[in-house]
């Protein structure tokens, strides 16, 4: 009887045996698919440190900024000099008083060929007032000159 109380126990103890051996490898595959589960791994760590991620994030944009730039031109590297930012100045400073005489003067002339229209064939524009379309005047604002 000693013989199958042995073979019972030794029976039992390798049930045992590998029961842990299957608890371990279920718990060690439970390890590895969490190991290799990247995505819940990076929601993890940006919960857990976000600080480090905007850290992190900031310091690699600017590192492709600085790796993946142009390079200047010769054109851009240029400057323009006294001279030439005075000019710019002052074309940009006149461009508003150009607009205005060209417009004053765009008006006399379209109000002078009117006038020549209506003298050289009047029965066409008879009721037209004759005096507002002979005079060269410019029409003045009734709020004033204008200012831009």
């Amino acid at each position: 009887m000693d013989r199958k109380s042995a073979e019972k126990s030794e029976v039992e103890r390798l049930i045992q045996l590998s029961a842990a051996a299957r608890s371990r490898l279920t718990h060690d595959a439970i390890a590895l698919r969490e190991k290799l589960d990247v995505s819940a791994r990076i929601r993890h760590s940006l919960h857990d440190k976000p600080g480090m991620w905007l850290t992190g994030s900031i310091v690699s944009g600017l590192a492709a900024s600085m790796l993946f730039r142009r390079k200047k031109t010769a054109r851009a590297e240029k400057s323009r000099g006294l001279s030439g930012t005075l000019l710019g100045l002052t074309l940009t400073t006149a461009r508003p008083l150009l607009k205005i005489w060209l417009g004053d003067a765009l008006r006399k002339w379209l109000s002078q060929r009117i006038a020549t229209s209506l003298v050289s064939n009047p029965a066409t524009h008879r009721d037209t007032d004759y005096s507002q379309a002979l005079s060269n005047k410019p029409h003045v604002h009734p709020s004033g000159p204008r200012t831009r």
